[in-house]
């Protein structure tokens, strides 16, 4: 007969925080040197790509296609846009638009809820990338997606909610910002509620359900309810992106001392304002311009008859000691790795 030795409550609560403290320290890093793939298929001519977007508002889809611009125009192929302004029917009439292209990536929308479609267009000799078209990078069971492209969505979100424990010292007040519309959202949003409610000194007040194309019309009114309900017990905000951020400043009436952390995307607003001191606290910043060179290599792979590369960039949380650090000074993170001359070497160009 075996016993089970359990931890004393204030022993789990240390190894809570100690936990957060080391993913943290993670997402600091500055990764030096280039950490992708260093060989690959040389570049496939004449292909034309067509970026559907679901709503290019949202910065990291408009970071991601800036990369993709980039990379494109390296490798000399054709490239089209087709933004769906967050509106549900336009994104499957840009479906049905793009299906001319060699290449299409799905810019910020979840690649399941779209199977049969791609399977179509892989039928029809098209390939089908994504970004942020699943939780996590890689394949995605029940689709034809040659991979999605992304940062891990769970330890963005495990860095984002573990700065929020570390910056109130294992206590606060803590409202989650998602838009359940989205697969990722919904994934992000029960990490970063799992994280707070880990912390012992730390209240979930409510995870709020918020359209994102609806954040700047409905944000002024939630504020006022959660002050009302909540007081000086609302601490802290955790959004899946930084659309709730830009959000919360627009409103001009979130309380002063008010942290917001975002989980994801790293956009320029965030940036500004963490430079500055107003109001957000963290983002965790992906690479979105390499992430769209990425994109562009993915489909070479792709055209050649490979495999997906395989790789995971690194995210990384911006704060303000390190606002300024890698592309910072530029309201981005680009990493100072050498992606683009490590990709123009791999196709040759």
């Amino acid at each position: 007969m075996c016993t089970l030795s359990l931890l004393p409550t204030a022993a789990l609560a240390d190894a809570a925080q100690q936990r957060a403290e080391a993913r943290v320290a993670r997402a600091l890093d500055l990764r030096s040197g280039w950490d992708g793939p260093t060989a690959g298929p040389r570049a496939v001519t004449n292909k034309s790509v067509v970026f559907v977007a679901v709503d290019l508002k949202n910065s990291g889809i408009a970071g991601a296609l800036a990369g993709v611009r980039e990379a494109a125009d390296a490798i000399g192929w054709k490239l089209s846009v087709i933004d769906a302004v967050g509106d549900d029917k336009k994104l499957v009439q840009a479906l049905k638009a793009s299906s001319g292209g060699d290449g299409i990536i799905l810019g910020g929308f979840t690649a399941a809820d779209f199977a049969p479609w791609i399977g179509k267009m892989v039928g029809n000799k098209g390939v089908v990338v994504g970004w942020h078209s699943a939780f996590e990078p890689g394949a995605v069971p029940g689709t034809e997606l040659f991979t999605n492209v992304a940062t891990s969505s769970r330890e963005v979100s495990l860095a984002a909610a573990s700065y929020a424990v570390v910056q109130g010292k294992g206590r606060g007040g803590m409202v989650v910002f998602t838009d359940t519309r989205f697969g990722i959202a919904r994934a992000k949003a029960d990490d970063l509620s799992v994280v707070v409610r880990n912390c012992r000194g730390c209240e979930l007040l409510e995870v709020v359900d918020m359209r994102l194309d609806r954040v700047d019309e409905e944000m002024p009114a939630k504020v006022e309810e959660f002050k009302a309900r909540f007081g000086a017990r609302w601490t802290h905000t955790l959004g899946i992106n930084d659309l709730y951020a830009d959000a919360l400043a627009n409103a001009g009436n979130a309380p002063k001392m008010l942290s917001n952390i975002s989980a994801g995307d790293g956009s320029p607003s965030a940036f500004r304002r963490i430079r500055a001191g107003t109001g957000q606290a963290a983002t965790v910043a992906e690479p979105l311009n390499l992430q769209g060179w990425q994109l562009v290599d993915e489909l070479n792979r792709a055209f050649a008859g490979e495999r997906p590369s395989g790789y995971v960039p690194h995210a990384h949380l911006v704060v303000g000691d390190n606002v300024m650090q890698s592309g910072g000074d530029r309201d981005q993170y680009d990493p100072d790795n050498g992606y683009r001359q490590s990709y123009r070497k791999i196709w040759g160009k």
